[in-house]
């Protein structure tokens, strides 16, 4: 007899063959979510950057108040921005993410007057 269809160990290979795919793509999908999202991330620092040196050109010192920045917004998703240290001649802006949803920063980076970003954590 002649039988159209397809067999039981050719269906398992081909849902096998679907989850592995499956596997690989999900976490390349995922390093690409974060390195967008830590893209954005160094963009508001340098914004804070920026906004700190107009306001130091204005005032003839650094903020470490944020809302006195008035060219820089926050943007970026999951990272909470704050200027730890701030005087007339430096300050140093951080921005920390709890990337887990665990409730503990995992990433923590800082920008300071001379434009050098750290990755702290």
């Amino acid at each position: 007899m002649d039988r159209k269809g397809f067999t039981v160990i050719e269906l398992l290979v081909g849902v096998v063959i679907v989850i592995v795919i499956v596997l690989i793509a999900l976490p390349l999908g995922a390093i690409r979510v974060k390195r967008q999202v830590e893209k954005g991330m160094k963009t508001q620092m340098v914004c804070i950057r920026e906004a700190e040196e107009a306001y130091k050109a204005k005032h003839g010192t650094y903020t470490s108040d944020e809302t006195k920045l008035a060219d820089w917004k926050h943007t970026a998703r999951k990272y909470h921005f704050q200027i730890r240290n701030a005087s007339s001649d430096r300050f140093i802006a951080e921005a920390k993410a709890d990337l887990n949803n665990d409730k503990i920063y995992d990433d923590i980076w800082t920008i300071d007057e001379n434009g050098v970003l750290k990755n702290i954590k």
